[in-house]
């Protein structure tokens, strides 16, 4: 008789913490420490020839880091949803159809086998056995997933530089990934604000990928007040983000007064109706952009592994670590989270 299975339950550190076999990375890992600060202030911009409208935008394709706590969050506003997290950080929170109950986030165990029958597959029986006496093979550590702050190296340089000069921090994260070729390679978005529908003062996407050596590219732009311009001009508004979290509710929803009407119209061959006016349909739905201008750090450079390199800017910086890891690193680090 078969043993009994378990299909543990789908909650967030489950998803956060799925790990994949060391025996399939063929891909050279790194720790990726980055550190982004604002610097130099309105005397060194006014210095600099901006240019009055450049081009921001996000790549078509990319992924997001994993933020536990912000994954958490999401979660704990949608408790009867089932939360997922695609191969590209994307969180899917997904509500059950009703009376759906697979869709929700609920243990669901076999029936527990007999003891009073031997387990007798045939070959494929005694293989399961003998696969059992095996050790797990070693597991990775969760790719992209923020570390705990505790392990910024330049955090002691990153605090020296605000108290002692016109620097403010950024972005200061580290995680751990595979880096690979530039054809494989997807940005990575820095900014949420697709999610939070606000402007940060720094968005945009990086770039990191091997060819003979490691690469970084940069797509950050700063949001600033401009208080280097003449006038009062103000830049047209950039884009914000894609948003990191989805949510998908049932497609049997209520239907709205607009719909039901059209839906009548079209039962009764009568022509539709005039869209209905709803509240609030002559503003714009767009936020607010609480700044003037913005000024672009668009470069490419070529790295190497355990070395610091420093991107300067006249109102950016951008300070980089690529730590590679060996097997018994990742066997380590995957341990420990496996651990949790």
């Amino acid at each position: 008789m078969k043993r009994p299975i378990y299909y543990p339950q789908a909650l967030l550190l489950m998803t956060l913490l799925c790990c994949t076999s060391l025996a399939q990375a063929a891909e050279r890992w790194f720790r990726v420490e980055l550190f982004v600060f604002s610097q130099g202030g309105a005397a060194a911009a006014r210095e600099e020839s901006w240019d009055p409208e450049p081009l921001l935008r996000y790549p078509d394709n990319y992924r997001f880091l994993l933020d536990p706590q912000r994954i958490a969050r999401n979660k704990s506003l949608h408790p009867q949803a089932k939360s997922q997290i695609d191969s590209r950080g994307l969180q899917r929170i997904t509500f059950p159809e009703p009376g759906d109950l697979a869709a929700v986030d609920i243990p669901i165990i076999d029936s527990p086998a007999s003891d009073d029958k031997p387990l007798d597959n045939g070959e494929g029986g005694h293989q399961e056995l003998a696969n059992a006496d095996q050790p797990p093979a070693p597991q990775l550590p969760q790719a992209y997933a923020l570390r705990d702050a505790s392990e910024l190296t330049f955090r002691g340089k990153a605090a020296y530089m605000e108290r002692n000069g016109s620097y403010r921090t950024l972005f200061h994260q580290t995680w751990l990934q595979p880096i690979v070729s530039e054809s494989q390679a997807l940005p990575i978005i820095l900014d949420h604000s697709g999610d939070d529908a606000a402007y940060p003062a720094l968005q945009g996407s990086i770039k990191l990928y091997l060819s003979r050596y490691l690469h970084l590219e940069t797509n950050l732009w700063l949001n600033t007040q401009g208080d280097y311009l003449s006038g009062e001009w103000r830049m047209p508004a950039p884009p914000l983000g894609p948003s990191s979290v989805q949510v998908v509710k049932p497609a049997k929803e209520i239907l709205s007064a607009e719909e039901a009407l059209s839906s009548l119209s079209a039962q009764e061959g009568l022509e539709p109706a005039a869209e209905l006016e709803q509240p609030g349909d002559d503003t714009d739905s767009s936020p607010h952009y609480p700044y003037r201008h913005a000024v672009l750090l668009q470069q490419s450079r070529r790295m190497r592994s355990n070395e610091v390199h420093y991107i300067d800017h006249p109102m950016l910086g951008l300070v980089v670590k690529l730590t590679p890891l060996t097997d018994s690193d990742l066997q380590q680090l995957g341990a420990a989270q496996s651990a949790l």
